[in-house]
């Protein structure tokens, strides 16, 4: 009998503490997946900033990689196609600089985008067809859409 309820015991402790692991496993791989999508957003835009600071140094400043051009517009038009999707529901926490705007103004977040998009692709479009006076209009076009989604959704330091 004492070994019954031994087994038993140890049976009900053993299952509760899998189930517990399990469950807290869970929300630890969901945290642990928003926190992933934070990084990689992060990173994202840490790398649109380079190549849009590249491309400035290029087409302002007059750097001497103009070769390198079309790297960096077609990297900025590729890295703005879906820039919402960097910004999922319940990836509004930790250290970040997105304000909750992100995720209570949705629509005006997601037509900013798209703007920033088009931006993207038309100074693109401009490098591939070497037309300096449209790459100056496309670069200036791009960086005031930046800014425009800025100052409504990023935190200013």
């Amino acid at each position: 009998m004492y070994r019954r309820v031994m087994n038993a015991r140890t049976l009900l402790v053993s299952t509760a503490i899998v189930l517990g692991m399990m469950a807290s496993g869970a929300v630890h791989s969901f945290d642990e997946g928003a926190g992933v999508t934070i990084d990689y957003r992060q990173g994202l835009m840490r790398a649109l900033g380079g190549n849009m600071a590249a491309t400035a140094a290029i087409v302002v400043d007059g750097a001497p990689f103009r070769d390198q051009l079309s790297t960096h517009t077609r990297y900025i038009a590729d890295a703005t196609r879906d820039i919402p999707a960097l910004f999922p529901e319940d990836s509004d926490f930790g250290e970040t600089d997105a304000l909750p705007s992100v995720w209570e103004d949705v629509e005006r977040f997601a037509e900013l985008s798209r703007e920033n998009h088009d931006a993207a692709v038309a100074l693109h479009e401009a490098v591939e067809q070497g037309d300096d006076a449209a790459i100056m209009a496309g670069f200036r076009s791009l960086g005031e859409s930046c800014r425009s989604c800025h100052e409504d959704f990023r935190r200013r330091e």
